[in-house]
C-alpha cells in the first residue's frame, strides 16, 4: 500500500514542533532561515537516522558538512518528510546541525503556498534525543535582498545575497550563535500540516562537477542602476553581452581590476544541460565585489551570447547575484537550475582577485540497468541523449524540463516512465506522481495538469484520461493495481464529468470552453467534439475495464465496457468511405473533413472497427513517416511516440529507426532532446524528456524486445537487424532481459537470454512464430 499519512502515536515528530524565526505567517515573501542546534554525543550510534521537513525546503549541514536537501514537493494537508542517516557526519562530544530553510510566500508550479512556513526537526539515537522546538537558534538571513524578480513565472525568485552581512562559517562547529534569538514555535500536526507522510522516493544524488572549458571573455560598463536591481538578467540585455572567442579548459580564474562601474564578463560551457545549484569559492576579495550569473540553454554562435528572449510567455531570468565580503568565501546559491551555458559577470573589482565556481549536480537515482548498443554509433549517441535527458528531467518529480518550468506535467510523465522502465525499471516517481495528480482536481473531477500547483490555466481534460492509463501502466509495468484501488473515488469523479460533457446526440465527448484541451503542439481540430479526445477516452474506458475485472468488481467494469461499445460506435460514423477517421464533428454538428495522423493513430491502437489499416497506412502515416508528405498537424516531438509505437507493432521498425535518425541526430550534439524538432532558442526547451522516447523505440526495435503481458511476464521478440551488431539490456521486476545479435559470414547469430518465469513469442526471418520459455540462440541466414 502507498504510505500517506504517519499516525500520530507513531510518528517521528509526536515530540517536535514546527519553528521559525518570528511569526510563520507573517511577511514570508521569497524568506530565508538560518537554524542551529547543537548536542552532545557519548557514543556515535551505528546508525543515525535524523527525520527532517520544511515547508517549502531546507538544505542541511552537520558540523559543517552538507548532507542534503528536501522535502520532495507535496501538499500541506499530509506534507511529505525525509529520512536522512547523518551517521558518516557525527562525532564524539559536541555536534551541530545547520539548516537553510525557504518559503516563497506564494505558490508556483511545483508549490502551493498555504500563508506559513516551518521546520520540523526529530532524532533519536540511544539516549540523544533532538527535536524542534525553542531550544533551537533561529534567524531570519540577514544577507539576503528580498526584493527580486521571479526566475520564471513557474519558479522562485533570484536569490541575491551580499556576504558582507551574512554570518560568516554559520554551519560550522565552532560558530557562536549566543546572540540568536529562539524560534516560534507551533504544534507538528496542526494546520495547515494536519499530517505528514514519508518521501516515499530516494533522497535526491549529488555531486559536484566544474564546468567543462571557458569560451568567452568579454567587458565593458555596467547599465545605469546596476547596484540596485531586481533582475540580474534583464540588467543584462541592457549592456554589451557578446563574448571574445577562448578555449580553455576551466580552472579557477584570477580576475583582475575592472575599476567602479565597469565589468568582466565570463562564459562557461558544461558540455550538455546539467541541474544543480552553483558554488562560488572567492579568494582575496576586497568587499563589494558583484558577480551576476545569467544561466542559459544556448548562446548565439557569432558572439557568444547566451540566447534571451524579453519578454516571452514564461518570462525566463535565470540567474543570481552574489556580492562578496573581505577575503575569501564560498556561498551555495540555494535554488537549482537546468542549463548548459553559465555567464559569470564580475561589476566593481577594486583590486584582483580569484574565484571558482562549480555545480552541485543533482538528480533521481537512475541508475543504469539497461542499456543499449549498437554497430550504427549515431543510435548509440541518441540513445545516450535520451537517457541523460531523462535523468535531467527526473528530480523530486519528473518534470517537463529542468529549465523552464521544473513541472509535473502528466502528459510528459507518462512517457518518462516508460523511459525509467527501460532505463532503471524503478517505478516510485510514477507511483507518487499518480497520488500527487489525484490530489488536485476541479469540483467536477477533472485533474490538473500538473501537480501541485497554483497554475488554474492548466487544466487539462486529456491529460486527465492520461492519468487514467497511467495505472494501467503501472500495473502493466509492476503487476499491481493497488493505485487503481487507492484511488478509486477520483477515478469515478473524474468519469462523472466525461459523461456529463457527452452530447446526447453524438454520443461524443465535447469541448469544455473553462479548460485547455491540449491534444498536441499542432494544428488538430480542438472544438466542438474532437475525434481524438474521444479516442483517448475509449483507450481510457478499455484499460480501466480491465483493471475493475482484475479488482473483481464486474459491475463497474460492464458500465465502462457499454460506454466504450457506445463511444465505438459513435466514432464509426466518423468514417468516410475512403476508410478514414475524420477528426471530430463542430458545434453545428458537422463532420470535418479533415483525417489527421492523430486520428488515425490511435484509431488503430483502438482497434476501431471499420478503419482500413491498410488505406490509414499507405495514404496517412507510412507517407509522412518517409517524408513524402507533410500534413497540416504534424505530430509534435512527444506526441509522436504513440505513432512510433503503432508502425513498429505492424512491422515498420527499420522505417522508425531510420525517422528518429533523422530527427534526433540535430539533438546530440547539444546533449539533450528539445520540446519541438525545432524549438526557438531562449523560448522552447532544449531539455525535454517528452521527446527522449527513443529510449525505449530503439530498444523495442533494434533491441527487439517488446513487453506483452503485466509485470513483463511475456514478451514478444522481434528485432530489427540494423546494421553489424546489436545489444539491448531491459531491466524487468524479474530480472534482465538480454537480446543480443551480430552479422558474421553470411549468417545472423540472435540471442535472447531470460529470467525465469517470462515467455518469449518469437520472430525471425526464415523461423515460424514460436514460443519459449528459456534463453535461446538462432543462426538464420543474413538475407535481411
Amino acid at each position: 500500500m502507498y504510505r500517506q499519512s504517519a499516525p500520530e502515536k507513531t510518528s517521528p515528530f509526536s515530540d517536535s514542533h514546527w519553528i521559525w524565526p518570528d511569526d510563520p505567517h507573517w511577511d514570508l515573501h521569497n524568506g530565508y532561515a538560518i537554524f542551529r542546534k547543537a548536542f552532545n554525543l557519548e557514543k556515535v550510534p551505528a546508525r543515525a537516522p535524523l527525520f527532517i521537513t520544511a515547508d517549502q525546503s531546507y538544505r542541511l549541514f552537520v558540523n559543517g558538512c552538507f548532507v542534503g536537501r528536501g522535502p520532495a514537493r507535496g501538499f500541506q494537508e499530509s506534507w511529505p518528510y525525509d529520512e536522512i542517516d547523518i551517521r558518516p557526519h557525527l562525532r564524539l562530544g559536541r555536534n551541530q546541525l545547520a539548516i537553510r530553510a525557504y518559503n516563497p510566500g506564494f505558490s508556483n508550479f511545483q508549490y502551493l503556498s498555504r500563508g506559513f512556513a516551518g521546520l520540523l526537526v526529530a532524532a533519536r539515537w540511544g539516549k540523544t534525543r533532538i527535536v524542534s522546538d525553542a531550544s533551537w537558534k533561529a534567524l531570519r538571513e540577514p544577507g539576503i535582498i528580498r526584493d527580486t524578480v521571479p526566475s520564471s513565472t513557474q519558479l522562485f525568485p533570484q536569490e541575491h545575497i551580499d556576504l558582507r552581512v551574512q554570518p560568516t562559517g554559520w554551519t560550522n562547529l565552532g560558530f557562536d550563535d549566543a546572540t540568536w534569538p529562539s524560534p516560534k514555535e507551533r504544534p507538528w500536526n496542526s494546520g495547515p500540516w494536519f499530517g505528514l507522510e514519508p518521501r516515499n522516493i530516494p533522497l535526491l544524488e549529488e555531486r559536484e562537477i566544474d564546468p567543462v572549458t571557458l569560451v568567452g571573455v568579454g567587458e565593458g560598463t555596467s547599465a545605469r542602476g546596476y547596484k540596485h536591481i531586481r533582475d540580474v538578467v534583464a540588467l543584462r540585455q541592457e549592456e554589451d553581452r557578446s563574448h571574445r572567442p577562448i578555449q580553455r579548459s576551466f580552472e579557477p580564474l584570477m580576475v583582475e581590476a575592472t575599476g567602479m562601474g565597469k565589468f568582466r564578463s565570463y562564459l562557461f560551457d558544461f558540455g550538455r544541460t546539467v541541474v544543480g545549484n552553483l558554488v562560488f569559492e572567492i579568494e582575496g576579495a576586497s568587499g563589494g565585489e558583484i558577480l551576476d550569473t545569467h544561466l542559459a540553454e544556448t548562446i548565439a554562435p557569432a558572439t557568444l551570447t547566451p540566447d534571451q528572449v524579453i519578454p516571452t510567455g514564461c518570462r525566463m531570468a535565470f540567474g543570481d547575484r552574489l556580492i562578496a565580503r573581505p577575503g575569501d568565501a564560498i556561498h551555495h546559491f540555494y535554488h537549482h537550475y537546468g542549463f548548459r551555458f553559465l555567464n559569470v559577470t564580475v561589476r566593481d573589482a577594486a583590486a584582483d582577485f580569484r574565484f571558482g565556481v562549480r555545480l552541485n549536480w543533482i538528480g533521481y537515482p537512475l541508475p543504469r540497468k539497461g542499456s543499449f548498443s549498437s554497430s550504427d554509433t549515431d543510435l548509440e549517441r541518441i540513445w545516450e541523449t535520451c537517457a541523460w535527458t531523462q535523468q535531467c528531467c527526473s528530480l523530486d518529480a519528473y518534470v517537463d524540463t529542468p529549465w523552464r518550468e521544473q513541472a509535473q506535467w502528466w502528459g510528459d510523465a507518462r512517457v518518462q516512465a516508460w523511459n525509467t522502465f527501460h532505463l532503471s525499471g524503478d517505478p516510485r516517481l510514477f507511483r507518487r506522481g499518480i497520488a500527487q495528480i489525484a490530489r488536485q482536481t476541479t469540483p467536477d473531477g477533472v485533474t490538473y495538469g500538473h501537480a501541485p500547483t497554483m497554475a488554474h490555466e492548466c487544466i487539462l481534460p486529456d491529460f486527465t484520461l492520461i492519468w487514467f492509463l497511467t495505472l494501467w501502466d503501472y500495473y502493466w509495468q509492476t503487476g499491481s493495481i493497488e493505485p487503481f484501488l487507492t484511488h478509486r473515488e477520483t477515478i469515478q469523479k473524474a468519469f462523472a464529468y466525461f459523461r456529463a460533457k457527452t452530447d446526447p446526440i453524438t454520443g461524443l465527448v465535447t469541448y469544455d470552453s473553462r479548460y485547455w484541451l491540449f491534444l498536441d503542439w499542432t494544428d488538430l481540430f480542438k472544438d466542438g467534439a474532437p475525434t481524438i479526445y474521444n479516442l483517448w477516452l475509449l483507450i481510457a474506458l478499455d484499460k480501466l475495464a480491465q483493471l475493475y475485472r482484475k479488482a473483481r468488481q464486474p459491475r463497474e467494469a460492464v458500465q465502462l465496457e457499454s460506454w466504450a461499445k457506445r463511444l465505438r460506435g459513435a466514432l464509426g460514423r466518423l468514417i468516410g468511405k475512403d476508410g478514414l477517421l475524420r477528426d471530430g464533428i463542430d458545434w453545428k454538428g458537422k463532420i470535418v473533413q479533415e483525417t489527421s495522423i492523430h486520428s488515425q493513430t490511435l484509431a488503430l491502437s483502438a482497434g476501431l472497427k471499420g478503419i482500413r489499416e491498410k488505406v490509414v497506412l499507405d495514404t496517412v502515416l507510412l507517407p509522412y513517416l518517409h517524408g513524402e508528405t507533410k500534413p497540416k498537424a504534424v505530430p509534435s516531438a512527444y506526441w509522436i511516440t504513440y505513432f512510433f509505437s503503432v508502425l513498429s507493432e505492424r512491422g515498420h521498425g527499420a522505417e522508425v529507426i531510420a525517422f528518429i535518425k533523422k530527427h534526433w541526430s540535430p539533438m546530440v550534439d547539444h546533449g539533450t532532446t528539445w520540446e519541438n524538432f525545432a524549438p526557438r532558442r531562449a523560448d522552447e526547451s532544449h531539455s525535454h524528456a517528452w521527446s527522449a522516447h527513443p529510449l525505449y523505440h530503439l530498444m523495442q526495435t533494434a533491441g527487439g524486445i517488446v513487453q506483452d503481458a503485466p509485470a513483463w511476464r511475456e514478451i514478444s521478440f522481434r528485432p530489427v537487424f540494423h546494421g553489424e551488431f546489436g545489444r539491448t539490456v531491459v531491466p524487468t521486476p524479474n530480472g534482465p532481459i538480454v537480446s543480443d545479435w551480430r552479422r558474421k559470414k553470411g549468417m545472423i547469430r540472435v540471442s535472447l537470454r531470460m529470467p525465469k518465469g517470462v515467455l518469449a513469442r518469437v520472430t525471425l526471418p526464415g523461423i515460424l512464430l514460436h514460443r519459449i520459455s528459456k534463453s535461446k540462440t538462432w543462426e538464420i541466414r543474413d538475407n535481411v
